[in-house]
């Protein structure tokens, strides 16, 4: 019976590594768990015990976060079969509620329904996320919005998927939307549902279409290189082309989003973020380094040599690889010859 289920589980790892891949990693993890390219791993690591090590702590990390995807896409499909309250609605002191009209702001049908399955598992974290910060939730159009409870006042946010997450503090010393403020400034005998970071509706929809566009952009990245891969293109180009500079806000529309114009289009590098993008680089890709160090003092000879059970990437040394020298043979007491090969 073990054994059956062994072979079992032999039969479908495969299959379910390619899952996790392509749940993570879009179509380039779907490219990384074709069968010649899961082959040539597993050669690698039958020869490299760091190779193996590698692919073992990989394959977990791989399968606990496409874990936490697939929970958030449930808990995503939870929370859009039992929709909130509209953004923005009046809520009168004896509980009626009158909502705003509705922003006509939503993409055309197909294409919101298309991304909104796309970003769904990244979305639910954003559930998950407003959830564990005890935030409360209203339906904005074409997208959620996870927000603090009155009197708390938010003075901006992350969007995950299609959900907002208004988790910024205020920064205003006065006003509707200070510290000490909730909502828009003319309130009267009711509160108006929602973060309320826009004073008006002409600026509340196009916020709205601001970060619809965002949605658009994190659905193209997931197909292409999985949910981390629009957030990692965002924090790079940021690093590089901070605020109004950034390529993604300027697709999404500066204005919109009440950035100020971009005074031109050359990078204007946040070093401290740069440094840090530099020093995280580097410690991922020293050891290809190392190999092309090798390489470039000792010439193309060194692209395969290795030290004992560790592949060419994973052999020490920076100028020459550190390899064990060869065991000389034993030597015979005095008296005795030598054994015959």
């Amino acid at each position: 019976m073990t054994g059956r289920i062994r072979r079992t589980v032999e039969r479908w790892r495969p299959f379910a590594g390619g899952l996790a891949s392509t749940l993570c990693f879009g179509i380039a993890g779907l490219v990384w768990s074709l069968p010649f390219l899961r082959s040539r791993r597993v050669r690698r690591a039958s020869s490299c015990t760091v190779c193996a090590f590698h692919q073992r702590l990989r394959g977990i990390a791989v399968y606990v976060v496409a874990a936490v995807l697939v929970a958030g896409a449930g808990a995503r499909a939870v929370e859009a079969f039992s929709p909130p309250i509209v953004c923005h609605s009046h809520i009168t002191a004896d509980g009626r509620i009158k909502p705003e009209p509705y922003l006509q702001v939503s993409p055309p049908a197909p294409w919101r329904i298309a991304r909104n399955f796309l970003v769904a598992p990244v979305s639910g974290v954003g559930v998950l996320t407003g959830r564990g910060l005890a935030m409360d939730t209203c339906s904005g159009p074409s997208l959620w919005v996870k927000f603090w409870p009155p009197p708390r006042t938010s003075g901006g946010g992350t969007m995950l998927g299609d959900v907002f997450v208004a988790w910024m503090p205020p920064v205003a010393p006065w006003g509707p939307l200070s510290v000490y403020g909730y909502g828009i400034g003319d309130e009267g005998q009711y509160v108006r549902y929602g973060p309320n970071m826009s004073q008006s509706r002409a600026e509340e929809a196009n916020l709205a279409k601001h970060e619809s566009r965002h949605v658009d952009q994190w659905a193209v990245g997931n197909v292409l290189a999985g949910p981390f891969a629009f957030p990692a293109a965002y924090i790079i180009d940021g690093a590089l082309f901070p605020s109004s500079r950034n390529h993604f806000e300027r697709a999404a529309g500066l204005s919109d989003g009440a950035y100020p114009p971009a005074p031109d289009n050359w990078p204007a590098p946040r070093w401290p973020d740069t440094a840090a993008l530099l020093v995280i680089a580097l410690l991922v890709f020293r050891r290809r380094l190392r190999w092309l160090s090798r390489i470039a003092i000792g010439g193309r000879g060194n692209a395969r040599v290795h030290a004992p059970m560790r592949c060419p990437i994973h052999t020490r040394g920076w100028s020459q690889p550190a390899v064990a020298p060869p065991v000389p043979p034993p030597v015979p007491p005095p008296g005795e010859s030598p054994a015959a090969p």
